[in-house]
């Protein structure tokens, strides 16, 4: 009898949404119920395997329903429920920083460690809407073989190329990945399998199929009759064979029998879908971005000021680090859930933001007690969170200074500052701010009238334009307009913009129908909270652009900063007015334009960009990832690709990036909370805001009640600040070190007012230190199990390099670990410095030992 060729290995498996058309709360009882019904297959079919993906479910099983929690540890054991993911939780694979994919896993994997017994080996993405190119190496170093997903079946253009492959980074790391066939839901029926058999067959000769078969989303589980399918191909129905099975035993089946000859992706996983989802919902995005910034903030100064006698706040920093993941589930940081889940959102960031600025607050003081203080006036200590000498403003609050006053550095200099009467806030430039550390200003009552200090910064206006200057640009405001009409980089004689710049668009973006992903029938038009429908529209892209201003007048006119500020209405029949006002600013010493946005916007089906044409020429801008950056062409090229062609938005975080062609001039668009940007023949636009309706009428289709007022809800309606800045730079972004200014953008230097008192520590310090400039340390922390201290820092920009880390402290031991703090090599040490070896765009953690 001829050997059957094909085997079908059978996996049950619930896709569970942590929240959705649901809340969180709703969601632990899913997967309670979930469990159960499991447990009772598990106890009727011993052949029976399911797995399992989320610490944070599993966290609430133990907490909630301890007795389930410990059936489940009992399978687990037995090797009958399989933990896959390694994550807190199934997260969105583009807009989370590279520090929160490391925190998934790392809380992740060593909460399944300690509480299931088990290291996990897959990394489980099932239904995130696109996979940052970066991704393989936190993978890799997160101690993870295998990574799954089924996403890729969604692209709307192009088909996915493979189903086995593997995914390699820039810094080379590789991973094996499987696009699976079908879904994470099969129902185990001879249609699909067959279907499934042949397109693995055709499409790549592979003849090992996985079939993960379950009732997905809203939990469930499988149904017996699911396993009495299974198991009727299991003894060889249609000359299959078929086996109950692990994910992580495919994988390594696959491996075995292809020898580790797969073909090889070298690039991201665009999912050419659901584009949408890096604009929708800005507030809990800009929650995102602030709560990442802060947590990062909060341990590297809780860090030093341990030594001083402070209590490292292990678990408050922890339990804040694990509500910021839970919410960055790929149906709540993208915007696709219902209003509960973002009022839940709300709670959650506002728990974070007190906890974290409050231990910022608390560790500065502890510091501060200890800085020498002594001389006349108030001091100001500017304490820099990052980790390298900067230069940048400083904002504080008159009140903390007992009014009006001058500001003195340490050497007793005059300088340059400016009271903001409307924020009740005196600014000024700190210039050379120590890393990771910081610098003493003196705040002085003023002898009657204020000095005047000169400085190259200066506001003109005439009956045309209002024209803003400082050392480095002349920025013109055209004043019928409102627009930027000329930045002139006085460095080199260059204009910056070809045309009028930072204009706003806003388009109809109705959900039109008609486009569908390639493999699956999915429609886009039933997707509104997902979508970007503006090249959908029946009649072509329409949109208006703002040129038609209320009000254009010089707002700040100082030593420090010039602004101009520009007001707009958006009209929309049967819709409240939108109000846009954009501040337009120049500060001394600071090479940027930085703008401000204050919106009320309350449109209905529409996207608002904001762009700038430079003067600039290249088919490619480079585009800030999680821990790294990838470039794209521009696809409107003639020789853009298809599947380039497939990327009019695209994922991007902290900074973008539009260099000439011979690296000789370039700009970097800078932002603090914007995921959404395209860039088409040397103009780049940020999408600032959309009004796409909450999907609360898909709850129908899972037999959830519907609200009939939700249905009429609207995203994004009401305030938003949103702060840019355009960046211009002589040479390319990596000599300009982009991504540092992006860094700075988003991590300001934080002023502690303190009394006038003796200490130990100097009136200017740098606690830690990294070199080269091509590395940038991201993380100083508390270990996970000693007393040690954690150093975490990436390469920037493509180059090998030895660094050398300075610490004011002695450590008897250092060990560079894996990404989950697992020992991998001794470094040695050099009394306070620390030398090692960087690839490029390699992540690299290092504990250190007293």
């Amino acid at each position: 009898m001829k050997e059957t060729i094909w085997t079908c290995y059978f996996l049950g498996h619930s896709h569970i949404d942590a929240a959705w058309l649901w809340s969180f709360s709703e969601t632990i009882e899913v997967f309670r119920g979930t469990c159960e019904k499991i447990l009772a297959l598990m106890e009727k079919y011993p052949q029976f395997i399911y797995c399992q993906s989320s610490a944070q479910y599993y966290r609430w099983l133990e907490e909630k329903y301890p007795e389930i929690f410990e059936k489940v540890k009992k399978m687990v054991k037995e090797g009958r429920w399989e933990v896959v993911g390694g994550t807190w939780v199934e997260c969105d694979g583009n807009m989370p920083s590279g520090e929160s994919f490391v925190r998934q896993f790392l809380y992740g994997k060593r909460y399944f460690e300690e509480k299931l017994g088990v290291d996990v080996k897959v990394a489980w993405m099932p239904d995130s809407f696109g996979y940052a190119w970066t991704l393989p190496q936190i993978m890799k170093k997160s101690g993870m073989e295998f990574f799954l997903t089924q996403k890729m079946n969604w692209n709307d253009t192009t088909l996915f190329p493979y189903y086995f492959f593997k995914w390699i980074a820039p810094d080379g790391s590789s991973i094996i990945a499987h696009q699976t066939v079908g879904t994470y839901s099969e129902p185990v029926t001879e249609e699909r399998i067959a279907w499934q058999i042949k397109m693995l067959s055709h499409r790549q000769g592979l003849n090992d199929l996985l079939v993960l078969f379950g009732i997905g989303d809203h939990g469930g589980g499988v149904s017996e009759d699911m396993i009495k399918r299974a198991l009727e191909f299991i003894r060889g129905k249609n000359g299959l064979k078929g086996k109950f099975s692990t994910a992580e035993e495919y994988f390594r089946v696959l491996v075995e029998k292809t020898h580790g000859k797969i073909p090889e992706i070298n690039d991201e996983l665009y999912l050419q879908y659901h584009r949408g989802t890096y604009t929708t919902q800005a507030k809990v995005k800009k929650n995102n971005r602030k709560a990442e910034c802060l947590l990062e903030t909060a341990e590297k100064f809780s860090s030093i000021a341990e030594k001083y006698g402070y209590e490292y706040p292990k678990s408050s920093l922890e339990e804040s680090w694990k509500k910021l993941l839970l919410n960055q589930f790929h149906d709540v940081l993208p915007g696709s859930s219902i209003p509960e889940v973002y009022k839940d959102a709300e709670k959650s960031f506002n728990f974070i933001f007190k906890t974290v600025n409050s231990i910022i607050s608390e560790s500065l003081r502890v510091i501060a007690s200890r800085i020498d203080t002594s001389g006349d006036g108030r001091s100001i200590l500017v304490f820099n969170p990052l980790s390298w000498r900067r230069t940048d403003i400083v904002q504080i609050a008159v009140d903390d200074l007992e009014g009006h006053v001058e500001i003195y550095d340490e050497d007793g200099r005059l300088i340059p500052s400016q009271l903001l009467e409307r924020d009740k806030k005196i600014i000024f430039v700190a210039e050379d701010v120590p890393s990771i550390g910081y610098r003493e200003y003196k705040a002085k009552k003023g002898c009657g009238k204020r000095k005047k200090i000169r400085t190259e910064v200066s506001v003109e206006e005439d009956k045309e334009e209002i024209k803003l200057e400082n050392e480095f640009f002349t920025v013109k405001v055209d004043k019928q307009t409102g627009l930027v009409k000329s930045i002139y980089d006085k460095r080199c004689g260059k204009e910056v913009l070809k045309g009028y710049g930072n204009i706003i668009q806003i388009y109809n973006d109705y959900p039109v129908g008609g486009r569908s992903s390639v493999v699956l029938p999915m429609d886009a038009e039933k997707f509104d909270a997902w979508e970007i429908y503006i090249y959908q529209q029946p009649e072509g892209v329409k949109y208006v652009e703002l040129r038609n201003p209320e009000e254009v007048k010089v707002s700040e006119k100082g030593p420090v900063k010039v602004s101009v500020s520009v007001k707009y209405k958006y009209v929309q029949e049967k819709r409240p007015d939108s109000t846009f006002i954009q501040e337009i600013t120049l500060y001394h010493k600071i090479p940027m334009v930085i703008f401000k946005l204050h919106v009320d916007w309350h449109a209905e089906h529409r996207l608002a960009k904001v762009s700038f044409p430079l003067n600039v020429h290249s088919d490619y801008t480079a585009y800030e990832i999680p821990y790294g950056f990838i470039i794209r062409r521009n696809p409107f090229s003639p020789d853009a690709t298809l599947a380039e062609r497939a990327k009019y938005e695209v994922p991007g975080q902290k900074w973008i990036d539009h260099t000439d062609d011979d690296g000789s001039y370039g700009v970097s668009l800078l932002n603090d909370c914007k995921y959404g940007f395209d860039v088409v023949n040397d103009v780049i636009r940020m999408t600032l805001l959309r009004s796409a309706k909450y999907p609360v009428e898909m709850r129908a289709h899972f037999g959830l009640p519907v609200n009939p007022a939700e249905t009429k809800l609207l995203t994004d309606q009401g305030i938003h600040e949103i702060s840019y800045a355009l960046y211009p730079h002589i040479s390319d972004f990596r000599e300009a070190l982009t991504v540092r200014r992006a860094y700075e953008f988003n991590y300001p230097l934080i002023p502690v007012v303190e009394p006038n008192h003796n200490g130990d520590l100097p009136k200017r310090h740098s606690f830690i230190s990294i070199e080269p400039n091509n590395v940038i340390l991201t993380v100083m922390k508390k270990a996970e199990d000693s007393d040690g201290l954690v150093l975490r820092f990436y390469e920037i920009s493509g180059k090998e390099a030895e660094v050398v880390i300075r610490i004011d402290e002695l450590f008897r031991e250092a060990v560079e670990t894996n990404l989950i703090e697992k020992p991998i090599s001794r470094i040695r040490l050099s009394g306070e410095k620390i030398r090692i070896p960087v690839s490029k765009y390699e992540i690299k953690t290092i504990k250190l030992v007293q």
